[in-house]
């Protein structure tokens, strides 16, 4: 060892190579990883994480995801390490990483344990599309994609610009809620990516006025806040949305709420919907045109 690292140190004075410079960044956890160089080999530990990776060509170089990191295609093929609550050290460890990418919601203790075998851990927590954009930058440094995260980010933000000159032509925003079609209903309130998404499209995100980040609300408290537009991510009710809207429309307490009245009840695709990822400016201008349809679709 310590004659390959009089060669490297060499080599460097005679400028045949350049000084090796390492990488040190800070999680969203506070943790500092640190790592010699970019990261060759990956571990992402969320579907959303896959993503960020392989928008910036980082997705080759993934040797283990979860069971539910289903996009892109690629994403499948990939050695599985278990689910999103549920992973497998052992399995982790087998792929041999270089960084593994995790977020806030995975298990505490096994990220511990990753950190304590010597594996460097990278945690993300996203709570708003301009922290997408921070991650993309982030995983970019850590992997040696930073020239393509940039331009990727350029990109989405112009994107962004578009929808936000767009609704601050709009005086007022409708009032949203996004969860499922049952009582107690599982929304998004302060601080949350959804909160985000819902406010940059020119709405108004009426979780927000609930306690905590994922509160559940009654129906009662529902009718008091009159949502004009309600967003749904629920899977049983994709493919028979209008029979789901019927039914409410002779249910007491949903029957009164602005959004069923008017049949503005919009489903968006969990796995699109639930993920910060650079899909999310698709879901974006796709909320945006619910919300605003005269504004957004003008050139």
């Amino acid at each position: 060892m310590r004659i390959i690292v009089t060669i490297v140190v060499w080599l460097v004075c005679l400028g045949v190579v350049g000084p090796i410079a390492g990488i040190t960044l800070e999680d969203d956890l506070g943790y500092a990883v640190e790592l010699p160089g970019p990261a060759q080999r990956l571990v992402s530990l969320a579907p959303s994480n896959t993503e960020l990776l392989f928008a910036i060509g980082a997705g080759a170089g993934l040797v283990g995801v979860t069971e539910h990191c289903n996009y892109p295609e690629a994403a499948k093929a990939i050695e599985k390490i278990g689910k999103y609550k549920t992973l497998s050290i052992e399995k982790i460890a087998a792929t041999k990483p270089d960084l593994v990418v995790a977020i806030r919601g995975n298990d505490l203790e096994t990220l511990e344990s990753l950190r304590q075998l010597g594996i460097p851990v990278f945690a993300l927590e996203i709570k708003s599309v301009e922290e997408i954009f921070g991650a993309l930058e982030r995983l970019g440094r850590l992997t040696g994609h930073q020239p393509q995260a940039v331009a990727l980010v350029d990109s989405l933000k112009k994107r962004v610009n578009a929808v936000q000159q767009a609704v601050a032509k709009i005086s007022a925003k409708p009032p949203v809620l996004w969860g499922f079609l049952s009582a107690p209903v599982y929304t998004a309130g302060k601080d949350t990516y959804i909160e985000d998404l819902i406010t940059l499209a020119g709405g108004e995100n009426l979780g927000s006025r609930a306690q905590g980040a994922w509160p559940q609300i009654s129906l009662e408290t529902m009718i008091s806040w009159a949502p004009e537009v309600i967003l749904t991510t629920d899977g049983k009710a994709r493919d028979r949305l209008s029979e789901e809207l019927k039914r409410l429309l002779q249910t007491d307490g949903w029957k009164t709420l602005p959004a069923v009245k008017s049949g503005r009840i919009h489903y968006l695709e969990d796995d699109l919907f639930l993920r910060p990822g650079p899909r999310s400016i698709e879901v974006l201008e796709r909320i945006a045109r619910l919300l605003n349809p005269a504004v957004t679709s003008s050139p």
